[in-house]
């Protein structure tokens, strides 16, 4: 808290679901300083990639360990961390507008309002933060994703017999699914729980037509190959940037943060990673511009998080854009992973961040 007044204003009630794969790579788990061992459904030590042409890709190396979690668990647990802090939480209160005051922002709630020194918008992609300080009041369909997923119970015997495998040194690994064929310009998904697993589909929202159909037939598809049952008892849908970071983080004393602000891997669409390190950013940020009695010190958090991470977010987006373009694009570059020791390398950090 570092000596600050802090309140989280949250739309939902917790915990709630989330729609999401959970998976917590090296750099989330590292910029996290939280004991998350009661938290982990899963750990994985590789990511498999399955193409349109069949052929499958194993990403991995030797130091390789990531987290599976449920959003709606951990998000709850990042709360109640919040309250042991000493932030005062006020969950069913959706913000609807923000005010500038002569010294100050309020943000006005459909029960309450709230007034600050500075705010820090945190409200997702059909948030109002953004369209509030003028700085985006709209995403382009090519901008956004939309994804369908679904926790399906499995015995946990089962979850080990599909998604474990023995890896070259002969140690057994469990690894998270990644397929591509299923939709254009985006992947399913089927990452393993306890006593579940975790499977979604997304893509562009402009490519999203007939996703529903697509949706039962990847379901299909994934329980014929797996030999298993999927029974579906109920799903979440959920819009999500996907490859467009807002040229201005900031207005007047207000800082964006993760979704808000576009900070999602364009290839991946994983954005957990992001979203904790802009928000310890804005959190030191805050605490600098309050003890400095300098709300426009908050430029620092534009410039900081634009040379720590815009250029990432271009240069995935770039990739993005050969590996969406075609299944040929797809194709030609596994094959060349797969041969490559330093370009696996390089693509186990971008899908297991």
């Amino acid at each position: 808290m570092n000596g600050l007044d802090v309140v989280l204003v949250e739309k939902d009630h917790h915990p709630r679901p989330k729609p999401c794969g959970g998976a917590l790579g090296p750099r989330t788990i590292a910029a996290l300083d939280y004991d998350l061992s009661h938290l982990i459904e899963r750990k994985f030590q590789a990511a498999k990639v399955h193409r349109g042409s069949g052929k499958t890709s194993t990403l991995t190396r030797k130091d390789l360990e990531g987290y599976l979690v449920k959003r709606n668990v951990f998000d709850s647990f990042l709360i109640d961390k919040a309250i042991e802090a000493g932030v005062e939480v006020f969950l069913d209160n959706e913000i609807v507008a923000i005010e500038q005051l002569r010294k100050g922002v309020r943000a006005l709630g459909v029960g309450d309002s709230y007034k600050a020194h500075l705010l820090v918008g945190a409200d997702g992609v059909n948030g109002i933060t953004s369209k509030q300080l003028d700085i985006r009041q709209h995403w382009s369909s090519e901008h956004v994703a939309v994804c369908i997923s679904a926790q399906v119970p499995l015995a946990s015997s089962e979850v080990e017999r599909i998604m474990t495998q023995k890896s070259d040194s002969e140690h057994t690994q469990s690894f998270i699914d990644l397929y591509y064929g299923p939709v254009e310009w985006g992947y399913g998904w089927c990452f393993p729980n306890k006593e579940s697993l975790n499977i979604g589909l997304g893509c562009r929202v402009d490519k999203a037509r007939g996703l529903r159909d697509k949706w039962g037939s990847f379901l299909s598809k994934l329980a014929n190959d797996k030999d298993i049952k999927i029974r579906v008892t109920e799903k979440t849908s959920a819009r999500v940037p996907f490859g467009s970071v807002s040229s201005r983080l900031i207005g007047r004393r207000s800082m964006l943060i993760g979704d808000a602000a576009g900070f999602v891997s364009p290839v991946s669409g994983e954005g957990i990673s992001f979203a904790i390190e802009s928000g310890i950013l804005a959190a030191d940020i805050a605490t600098e511009a309050i003890r400095e009695k300098s709300p426009v010190h908050i430029v620092e958090y534009d410039r900081q998080m634009k040379m720590k991470h815009i250029q990432e977010l271009k240069d995935l987006r770039f990739l993005a854009g050969i590996i969406y373009k075609s299944e040929d694009n797809l194709e030609l570059l596994f094959d060349i992973i797969d041969k490559d020791p330093v370009m696996s390398d390089y693509f186990t950090d971008i899908f297991t961040r």
